[in-house]
């Protein structure tokens, strides 16, 4: 028997269909004798009802200048509103559940409004949960401050509200469920044959994601390492094992210890001019930084500091981007 927790992003909890796949997998859990909490972002993307981005919308149009604290505890709501609608479908479905907000989850954190730093987590009421045979559905990305409030942590916080719960109640795994079957090495919606990875250390996830890989929020990885969590990226919509996260050696099936790979991926963030950073990633005391220069030479990419001494950066307008990020692909899963 595992103690597992299920995080699920805003595309896995944005319809029925969706819904139905995180359904499925607490159940095949149950049925196997885990334990099982789940911890949910805000419901769908820009536009959809009850995304971070719609109510981040009505706040401006309210007041431009509203204050953080407002922010925070208007956008929380989201998180609030998925808890609420997952607990009552699961309890349809014959499957005990309650909801939990990072108040009643003994979630903490410290530091700005709308990017705080979780500070530790009383798990107790969680594990009474548990132990009396619910599936406790806990609100990502939010925390409570030393005066109570409410504070949200930073765009991705979800993860980190995952981790933080792995690591109060000691989980077996946390699974951090999305809409790709991994982590892969570049952007999938960018490059579609990009491969995805079998394993990553803790450190080697932290700079891709730092770098702007998306599939992770990069302070998750950290707090993972720290208290040594295992993590496993994984789809809501497969099977798939995904890739595992944890420390650097960690066995496989067969016993081998498993290998961070030489060149592990590219990151991208678009800046505020419009232009688009992509970074080409390497394992530590690895890098191959001529050829991904012989690449972006002739997409007429400039080479910027990377502040990553095993990583390369490049700069240039977004549709070039694209087609940097193909080619650097292709040319360093050669090398």
């Amino acid at each position: 028997m595992a103690l597992l927790v299920q995080k699920f992003g805003g595309t896995s909890v944005a319809d029925e269909r969706a819904r139905g796949f995180l359904i499925e997998k607490v159940r095949k859990a149950r049925e196997r004798g885990d334990q099982v909490v789940l911890v949910v972002s805000a419901m769908g993307r820009k536009g959809a009802p009850y995304a971070t981005d719609t109510l981040l919308g009505l706040l401006r149009d309210a007041n431009p200048s509203a204050d953080p604290a407002t922010s925070d505890l208007l956008v929380s709501t989201g998180e609030t509103i998925s808890a609420c609608l997952l607990s009552a479908q699961l309890a349809a479905k014959g499957i005990p559940s309650v909801p939990m907000t990072a108040y009643t989850a003994g979630i903490r954190a410290g530091g700005p409004a709308q990017d705080a730093t979780p500070t530790g987590i009383d798990a107790a009421a969680i594990r009474a949960r548990l132990e009396a045979g619910f599936v406790p559905v806990i609100t990502g990305f939010q925390a409570v401050d030393a005066k109570g409030g409410i504070v949200t942590l930073g765009r991705g916080g979800s993860d980190t509200s995952a981790v933080i719960v792995g690591v109060g109640l000691g989980a077996d795994y946390v699974d951090i469920y999305t809409d790709v079957p991994g982590v892969a090495k570049a952007d999938p919606r960018v490059a579609k044959d990009a491969p995805y990875m079998d394993f990553l250390d803790y450190e080697s996830m932290f700079r891709l994601a730092k770098h702007g890989a998306r599939v992770l929020h990069d302070r998750s990885a950290l707090i993972a390492e720290k208290g040594r969590a295992i993590l496993r990226v994984r789809s809501t919509f497969d099977d798939g094992e995904g890739t595992l996260i944890g420390p650097e050696g960690t066995k496989d099936a067969t016993g081998a210890a498993r290998r961070v790979p030489d060149f592990i991926g590219l990151g991208s963030v678009t800046q505020a001019d419009g232009r688009v950073r992509v970074t080409a990633v390497f394992a530590k005391g690895r890098a191959k930084p001529g050829s991904a220069a012989e690449v972006a030479d002739t997409f007429g990419a400039k080479e910027i500091p990377s502040g990553d001494g095993d990583a390369v950066a490049f700069v240039c307008d977004a549709e070039p981007a694209k087609e940097l990020t193909r080619n650097l692909l292709a040319r360093l899963q050669q090398a």
